[in-house]
């Protein structure tokens, strides 16, 4: 592996996607140094749950490199893939806790199916992953019995258990209010400063989006549009962009497409 790709998390080349006549991801390259965190953006439709259904090895592309910490997985079978997938974990977007577990049995899950943890290291770590999240004594409780922010800290608990490389983050924010949003903010800006992980955050919060991000992506129409520090990106004068980090109604992001429009739109991405 060359000293480029050593440094970097993700690097992704000329990625393509097509579903049928439809192209939604067209040419998507950029990277991702260690320790760093990459916000990706954009309207909904835009191709970023695709892309990031991909960088987590669930799609493959019909073009283009995708290597996730120095391996391109577009070229994996799936053994391959699965050691590479030890290596990263995902928070997703309303924590996917099961109910019928308690906090820290939903916490233990990936420590007790990797086979490798017996069930009282097992219990010293998720007394050690709520200890960072904030959760301490919440063990025993049960999803229903705590609050939405809550069981977003304890989707990332449930993340850091087997103490990955690198984490995907998929609407960490969504549905919080802004104390809770700030807490989210800080406790991933925690785990890359004090852990050393690398994350990649999927997020429409702009406010959030500015407070984490070392790099960001817009996406629009299956394409980057920007990229760059947040201060590159605020100073992009693109109007797409501006519009959408603003939150501005008028300008060239219509609030609502006809059908006939958005398959257009989605067709004319070449």
């Amino acid at each position: 592996m060359s000293e480029t790709k050593s440094t970097h998390a993700l690097e992704v080349r000329g990625l393509v996607k097509k579903f049928g006549p439809r192209t939604v991801l067209n040419d998507i390259s950029f990277t991702l140094k260690r320790g760093e965190i990459l916000v990706i953006m954009g309207g909904s439709g835009c191709g970023k749950s695709t892309l990031l259904r991909h960088l987590i090895g669930v799609l493959k592309p019909n073009e283009g490199e995708i290597h996730v910490l120095g391996t391109d997985i577009t070229k994996l079978d799936d053994d391959g893939l699965a050691k590479v997938r030890r290596r990263f974990a995902m928070m997703h977007q309303f924590g996917a806790l099961l109910n019928s577990l308690t906090v820290g049995q939903n916490v233990a899950l990936p420590l007790l199916e990797s086979g490798n943890v017996s069930e009282s290291i097992a219990d010293l770590v998720v007394k050690l992953k709520l200890e960072l999240v904030g959760l301490t004594g919440f063990e025993h409780l049960k999803p229903s019995e705590i609050s939405g922010g809550m069981r977003k800290r304890v989707g990332m608990a449930r993340a850091l258990a087997l103490d990955p490389e690198l984490l995907f983050c998929d609407e960490p924010t969504s549905g919080l209010d802004p104390v809770m949003t700030a807490v989210i903010d800080q406790l991933t800006l925690d785990m890359v400063h004090k852990l050393g992980i690398t994350a990649v955050v999927v997020t429409h919060d702009m406010t959030s989006a500015f407070r984490i991000a070392n790099k960001m992506i817009m996406l629009f129409e299956g394409q980057i549009i920007a990229q760059g520090t947040p201060d590159e990106i605020r100073n992009n004068p693109d109007p797409r962009l501006q519009q959408f980090i603003k939150g501005e109604a008028d300008g060239p992001i219509p609030l609502k497409l006809s059908r006939d429009d958005y398959i257009k739109r989605l067709l004319s991405v070449d």
